[in-house]
């Protein structure tokens, strides 16, 4: 089977932390950048509403993915500084090395350690390679490779968008991953034209393995945590882009980022990873995403949104003959 299950959420710090600790967080991030009136409405009872939906939506997730039995998920996520310093900043990467570990807890903004803080993954390395390979030599993508983890940033391994969610979708890291570092964050960065054929070149990578494979997409929707957008959400630009993917026209997302405005800096840009997925499931044959929740929550700093997509089987096994 090939790449059948696609998923994506956010990864903001508020998804994995009690609703009395919300504001705090909240407070840190945007520091002094002038707030929209409407975070004001966003009571206590508010945000204790939003930490059950959060649940909720990674509940859901989660029971897709248990029901599907993945052999293998691979998993695009950027950094932030946290793994690569300013001496490179590669747009993608694959790891290669047998295990990617990371700490939770040097990824949370305050709060106490927890017994979800170290996440150590096992990785398939065979399958990493040879993605590799398939992706510079068949499908012309230009994707560096790395077999050792050696924090360059401000992190302790693996960046949060990779550590933050996985308890969250695997509680017991028991699926066989591949760790594909996709650059959603620091310009220049890939076009989502090529992050949506990067999907594409997955799933056409993959079209003849006989696992259950999933893929998920981790971050967005839009956000700027700690820029001048901090704190503020472009509504608007989320539901449009839930549309769009639930319509199954993720290739229409081929439009974001073409040109340079505040509201597509710093953390919007995470949407590059739903659209790699879009493109790996529509590439398949899927028909559209189902969206569990979205949530312009002011207080999370972020348009948190939660999809899956379900590829048809008869529409699968076409594209296999």
């Amino acid at each position: 089977m090939p790449i059948e299950l696609g998923l994506a959420s956010s990864h903001a710090p508020s998804l994995v932390a009690a609703a009395e600790r919300w504001p705090a967080i909240y407070e840190r991030i945007v520091r002094d950048t002038p707030q929209p009136r409407v975070a004001e409405r966003e009571t206590p009872e508010v945000i204790d509403d939003f930490v059950r939906r959060v649940d909720s939506s990674f509940g859901k997730l989660r029971q897709e993915l248990a029901a599907y039995r993945p052999e293998l998920l691979i998993v695009i996520g950027g950094d932030q500084s946290e793994m690569f310093d300013r001496s490179n900043v590669p747009n993608l990467m694959i790891y290669t090395g047998e295990v990617a570990w990371g700490d939770n807890y040097s990824n949370t903004v305050g709060g106490e350690r927890s017994e979800t803080d170290i996440v150590r993954l096992r990785v398939d390395v065979a399958t990493s390679e040879l993605l590799l390979r398939r992706l510079v030599v068949e499908e012309g993508f230009d994707v560096a490779v790395s077999s050792e983890q050696f924090p360059l940033g401000r992190g302790k391994g693996l960046p949060h968008a990779f550590c933050r969610p996985m308890p969250l979708l695997q509680p017991n890291y028991n699926i066989p991953v591949v760790i594909f570092y996709e650059n959603t964050y620091d310009p220049p960065s890939l076009s989502a034209e090529r992050c949506y054929e990067l999907g594409r070149a997955l799933a056409r990578s993959l079209r003849n393995d006989p696992r259950r494979i999933a893929i998920y997409g981790s971050g967005g929707l839009s956000h700027d945590p700690g820029g001048p957008r901090s704190g503020w959400i472009d509504e608007p630009l989320d539901r449009w882009f839930l549309d769009r993917i639930a319509e199954g026209d993720g290739v229409a997302a081929s439009a974001l980022y073409r040109f340079d405005s505040m509201t597509m800096r710093g953390g919007t840009g995470e949407i590059r990873a739903w659209i790699t997925v879009a493109g790996a499931l529509e590439e398949m044959g899927c028909d559209g995403a189902s969206v569990v929740d979205y949530i312009p929550a002011n207080h999370a700093v972020t348009g948190l949104g939660w999809a899956y997509w379900r590829a048809n089987a008869g529409a699968t096994a076409a594209s296999r003959s």
